[in-house]
């Protein structure tokens, strides 16, 4: 069954964001759309959220005696096309830095863009105003690449009822400066805005019977501008529960209010994981932030420390990822862990213990999965996180995966 692209969500400008690997082509127009591949499973899916940076691992198995060779998408939710907050972008290319590796091999992709408004696509002819297809423009380039247009091109977007002339931001001949005036600009109101729908694409083949790892990360050049209320929609910003969560006592305050910052917003498309055979069968998510965060995984609310982590078997998501991350004070650019996580298997059951040698706070179950730190071990003993399990296990335990 085709699926056209229309489960991505709504974004606010330049928020950073991810998604699952899906199957499909593209049709002449440039538009995407997405086909189940039954023959595919996704084996595991480990996935990795920061600041500034998303990765993700992936084994997929080929259940068939056949190879299969698709062409495979990896959609990013939609993004302002337009910024409406004058010369932030300057005439920087938007650079999402996305990178891929097959089998852990660097490999290159295509880049794919198209144009909506109000659920609506835009004439093809309005592509041509990007440089690239992940540049931003704010305003007063729009103004500026519009008028550049051939007028063909222009009145269609025109009759169309995509763009008019109107008050904008404009050049000043005689103070060779942008200041407010006449111009061209898109429709007002917000159902107006230009949605910019940018996907990745490789084409792959899956040997019969055998697996395949793919790996890509995300690095977003342009951050969101959300500071204090947290954009992820199951999060009652005026609940007891958040006004506790971000509450700084009077004897760790650093400034003078007393609580924590939402700064950056990060999304990610769980739901295109079921375009492939049957459910995820280890799913593995860890969100790391500086100090704290908050979000909405499987439909709830969740809260936060440094890491949350979530470990499921056979797992068919219904709902898509939303992470706040939750500062003191500004998060530092560009963010760096002090370690990087590593998905493991656990060759088990295994022990978690409190420290290396030290008493034993719970137990992994045999061939479930566990979030590891290699790089932080002491001596044969592993820092490993299992949802809320937190402690050491011994080197004998752990299988890597990746």
């Amino acid at each position: 069954m085709k699926k056209i692209i229309s489960i991505l969500l709504s974004m606010y400008f330049c928020t950073p964001v991810l998604a699952n690997d899906t199957s499909g082509y593209v049709l002449p127009t440039g538009g995407v759309v997405f086909e189940r591949q039954d023959g595919i499973q996704m084996q595991v899916e480990a996935l990795y959220i920061r600041p500034e940076q998303i990765e993700v691992n992936y084994i997929f198995r080929n259940t068939t005696d056949k190879d299969i060779t698709t062409q495979v998408f990896f959609p990013l939710p939609p993004i302002s096309a337009v910024s409406d907050f004058y010369g932030y972008y300057e005439d920087a290319k938007h650079h999402f830095n996305f990178n891929l590796w097959i089998n852990g091999k660097k490999t290159d992709y295509q880049t794919h863009f198209t144009l909506e408004q109000n659920k609506r696509e835009v004439p093809a002819v309005a592509l041509q105003l990007w440089k690239t297809p992940e540049e931003t423009l704010d305003f007063r380039q729009f103004h500026e690449r519009v008028s550049a247009m051939p007028e063909a091109d222009r009145q269609t977007l025109v009759d169309g009822n995509y763009l008019k002339w109107d008050w904008t931001f404009v050049e000043n001949p005689q103070t060779n400066k942008w200041e407010e005036g006449e111009g061209w600009t898109i429709e007002d109101g917000d159902d107006k805005m230009w949605q910019k729908l940018i996907s990745y694409s490789w084409q792959q083949t899956f040997p019969a019977g055998k697996t395949v790892s793919v790996r890509h990360t995300y690095v977003p050049t342009a951050m969101t501008a959300n500071i204090g209320i947290p954009f992820s929609k199951c999060i009652d910003a005026e609940s007891q529960k958040y006004r506790d969560f971000v509450f700084i006592p009077e004897n760790e305050r650093t400034y003078s209010w007393n609580h924590l910052d939402a700064q950056d917003y990060v999304e990610y498309i769980l739901t295109t994981a079921n375009n492939w055979q049957g459910p995820i069968e280890n799913f593995n998510l860890l969100v790391e932030s500086p100090l704290k965060s908050v979000g909405c995984f499987d439909g709830e609310a969740f809260y936060g420390g440094q890491y949350f982590a979530v470990n499921r078997s056979h797992y068919t998501p219904e709902w898509d990822i939303s992470v706040d991350f939750i500062a003191k004070g500004d998060i530092a650019r560009p963010y760096r862990p002090k370690s990087e996580p590593v998905l493991y298997r656990v060759d088990g059951p295994a022990n978690v213990r409190s420290t290396p040698n030290g008493n034993v706070i719970g137990q992994m179950e045999n061939d479930t999965y566990v979030w590891v730190w290699p790089k932080d071990k002491k001596g044969k003993w592993y820092p490993v996180l299992q949802n809320g399990l937190q402690g050491y296990t011994h080197k004998q335990n752990l299988i890597k995966v990746f």
